[in-house]
């Protein structure tokens, strides 16, 4: 019996829990894994990832995790293309560019990855994407640094008087490895999210996850890392969309993976790490 691709649903979440545990990362755990397939903010009329069957079993998957969120155009929905796993017995008989295909068919959704690797990104190029960024700006803390932007730690109390969206952020991601700050300055207060993850030589990178007004945060970039950044060994990281416009965009780095979209109207600044796989696994941003 040849291999099928198809929707996972509710049944099937064991099954691919099992999979991606034991045969794609065993250091993920289970409870993790089961967050791909389940997440708090799922659209209740969309699958579950997209899974390849033999004989009655799961033998490859691949994660599709939407989100609805407002955009300058209105509300738009996104989705995030997470892991991608097929078991070696199976690849090199197309039904890996099956499983792929069928999880960015929706043409009116803003596709993204942000952990696809090179082949993975000529075969996505070939099917309408785009790189999102291949560069980030790093930005180290100079301490005792004078600025009028100041940070403060941000409950889902707090963020209510920026508005509606930073508040539905921060219930969203309630429980998840994301942090969320206000950042002040004048009357202007801004909501960022954000994580810290040690990379190469233990180097703190305090990765921005998102930010609810760019154009705030480009020209602070260099403040914002004074205040947030770990005195030692630590920098502010910002993916290169996000400081358009901005004079000092720190010292640039290339990403060893670019990131990936395809949209058929949302521009790429709209585009960031909430709502995907890189919060629900607690992974780091290659």
């Amino acid at each position: 019996m040849n291999p099928i691709v198809r929707p996972a649903g509710e049944a099937d979440i064991d099954a691919v829990v099992e999979l991606l545990h034991t045969r794609m990362n065993p250091k993920i755990p289970r409870a993790r894994w089961r967050r791909i397939l389940d997440y708090p903010w799922r659209p209740p009329d969309v699958e579950r990832g997209w899974l390849v069957e033999a004989e009655g079993e799961v033998v490859g998957f691949m994660a599709t995790i939407y989100s609805d969120r407002p955009t300058p155009l209105g509300i738009r929905r996104f989705c995030d293309l997470g892991s991608w796993y097929l078991l070696r017995e199976h690849r090199g008989s197309g039904v890996g560019d099956a499983l792929l295909r069928a999880g960015m068919a929706r043409p009116d959704v803003t596709y993204a990855t942000m952990t696809a690797r090179a082949a993975t990104g000529r075969k996505i190029r070939a099917l309408g994407f785009q790189v999102l960024d291949d560069t980030r700006s790093l930005f180290e803390p100079r301490p005792g640094a004078a600025s009028g932007l100041t940070v403060e730690p941000a409950t889902l109390q707090a963020v209510a008087v920026i508005g509606p969206e930073a508040e539905r952020i921060v219930a969203d991601h309630e429980g998840l490895p994301v942090s969320h700050a206000i950042l002040r300055e004048g009357d202007k207060a801004v909501h960022l999210a954000y994580h810290v993850k040690l990379k190469g030589e233990d180097i703190a990178y305090c990765e921005v996850l998102h930010v609810g007004d760019p154009g705030f945060l480009a020209p602070r970039a260099q403040a914002l890392a004074d205040r947030l950044a770990r005195p030692e060994r630590g920098v502010l990281a910002v993916d290169a969309r996000f400081m358009q416009g901005a004079v000092d965009k720190g010292r640039i780095e290339a990403l060893p993976l670019a990131r990936w979209f395809r949209s058929p109207d949302v521009d790429p600044i709209a585009v960031d790490h909430l709502y995907s796989e890189i919060v629900l696994l607690d992974l780091k941003l290659p």
